[in-house]
């Protein structure tokens, strides 16, 4: 459905219409007082409701944009030793049953780790509570599968004491299938030590399904905060229109 939303620049009465987007905005529109489906007459809308509606307009957009899947895994939670995380943060289960929020990422061979008064080496993460590593399996793999995917990049926190080359790989289909579309090596962070923690952007062109962490496991290589990265289209858009929003404002409240 088209939403149609009151422009002050137009011919009459100082007010036109711009058609801005073809997106759902049912839930939008009812939280205006309209239905969305027509032109709308100039007197329904003040300053203060238009600012309103181009808010919302933006806000519910986002989505349309951002096209791949978004989320931030932080691990927050308390593990006990060699706890796979598996489904737990894809509508499942980790391996001691316990479940956590849909954000539509499975891993395979990936324990979690909280630090508790006999284990602290991953100390100082950038989410305390929780951190995760690959499991040292003899002949396993590690994924971390993303089934909505991944576009462009994929943001991550890491402490190691080692060099580790093809660390991470980024592929377009699950569980390391289809194109590989980017190996990572990830630097060592430090001499010694676990505590030492280092952000980097994974950037690849196209878009990823999952994430072959196979290359970590053995490497003592803990991870936090693993998100997905916004296509620079998709950043720079919302940027501008959020100028937009503040240029409108202005000028109407002059």
């Amino acid at each position: 459905m088209e939403l149609a939303v009151l422009d002050p620049n137009g011919s009459r009465n100082g007010v036109g219409l711009v058609t801005l987007l073809s997106c759902s905005v049912n839930r939008l529109a009812a939280q205006c007082g309209f239905d969305g489906h027509a032109q709308f007459p100039p007197t329904w809308i003040i300053p203060m409701k238009l600012s309103r509606l181009a808010v919302l307009a933006l806000f519910a957009a986002a989505p349309a944009f951002a096209g791949a899947t978004s989320f931030v895994v932080d691990f927050e939670k308390t593990w006990s030793y060699d706890v796979a995380v598996n489904g737990f943060y894809n509508g499942g289960a980790a391996s001691d049953e316990s479940t956590g929020v849909n954000l539509g990422v499975e891993f395979v061979g990936v324990a979690g780790l909280s630090n508790d008064a006999d284990f602290t080496f991953y100390s100082g993460a950038p989410s305390a509570q929780g951190t995760a590593y690959v499991q040292d399996i003899p002949g396993a793999s590690a994924y971390m599968n993303v089934a909505g995917g991944v576009e462009s990049g994929l943001s991550l926190f890491y402490a190691s004491y080692v060099d580790v080359t093809g660390a991470v790989k980024a592929y377009s289909g699950l569980n390391g299938t289809g194109d590989l579309l980017g190996t990572f090596n990830l630097a060592k962070t430090a001499d010694a030590g676990y505590d030492s923690w280092k952000q980097v952007t994974l950037n690849f062109s196209g878009t990823a399904k999952s994430f072959d962490l196979t290359g970590s496991a053995g490497q003592n290589i803990g991870f936090d905060n693993i998100s997905a990265v916004p296509e620079a289209s998709t950043s720079l858009m919302m940027l501008a229109g959020g100028f937009a929003l503040l240029g409108l404002t202005r000028r109407r409240r002059g």
